[in-house]
């Protein structure tokens, strides 16, 4: 659509890092903004901030890499991953891995910590997701359908496709917008992560069926199986708490 904003003294600057950029610096203060509210000194999240950014961009080139099958491709061409797409599982996986080990490291409660990861890790794929509908990236399969918009994908060819980058920009921001509201509620600690978890991994099982995705099979794609098993994680955690506070009742 429009991959590359502006070009300076002849360098094409593109849409997905600048508003990977910005994501990440949206993210920071408002997750600054988060913290300090909660009581959590300025010095744990700047150790966290400092690690997590990283971390969370090499987990989610690696899952981008594994799940197109591009291991040594994307290895050798470092400076195209932020054009080229990044994957969310791993950035998901290696942002709330950290939280664990800040938390612990802090003596922190554990779900409070991943609670204020959760509210702003959809803020901050939501932004991203601007520089995805501009790229190209994360396009829709071709339909003739009554929900059919006229998108290009990554290659530039135009058709009627899902509009699946728009979806999942709404998507997160929802998401973000919700959990912001809600934790003014102050709901006990982890829960908000797991509701994040829960519509994370529900939501993108849906959508990523519309996608061009490489295929474990007929019926489902490698996004779609990482969706499952972050769902079945998150489902298999809340039976385990349910069954812990039945056996205190007893």
């Amino acid at each position: 659509m429009h991959p590359i904003l502006f070009v300076i003294s002849g360098i094409p600057i593109y849409a997905s890092p600048v508003f990977l950029v910005l994501a990440i610096i949206i993210g920071f203060f408002v997750g600054r903004n988060e913290i300090r509210r909660r009581g959590i000194r300025d010095k744990e999240f700047y150790l966290y901030w400092i690690f997590s950014v990283p971390v969370a961009l090499v987990l989610a080139a690696i899952n981008s890499a594994f799940f197109y099958n591009r291991l040594l491709y994307v290895f050798s061409n470092l400076g195209e991953l932020p054009s080229s797409g990044l994957v969310t599982f791993g950035a998901v996986i290696g942002t709330l891995g950290l939280g664990f080990i800040n938390a612990k490291f802090y003596k922190r409660s554990v779900g409070q910590t991943l609670d204020v990861i959760s509210i702003i890790l959809p803020l901050i794929f939501g932004v991203y997701r601007i520089g995805c509908i501009l790229n190209g990236c994360c396009h829709g399969l071709e339909t003739d359908g009554l929900f059919g918009v006229y998108l290009p994908n990554l290659s530039g060819q135009w058709e009627n496709r899902y509009p699946t980058q728009i979806m999942l920009l709404v998507f997160d921001f929802a998401l973000f917008f919700f959990l912001w509201k809600w934790r003014l509620k102050n709901p006990v600690d982890g829960k908000t992560t797991l509701f994040f978890l829960l519509s994370f991994s529900i939501f993108r099982l849906l959508i990523d069926s519309l996608r061009e995705l490489p295929r474990v099979n007929d019926w489902i794609n490698l996004h779609q199986l990482g969706s499952i098993i972050i769902l079945l994680i998150t489902l298999y955690v809340l039976i385990m708490i349910q069954l812990k506070k039945s056996s205190q009742k007893d």
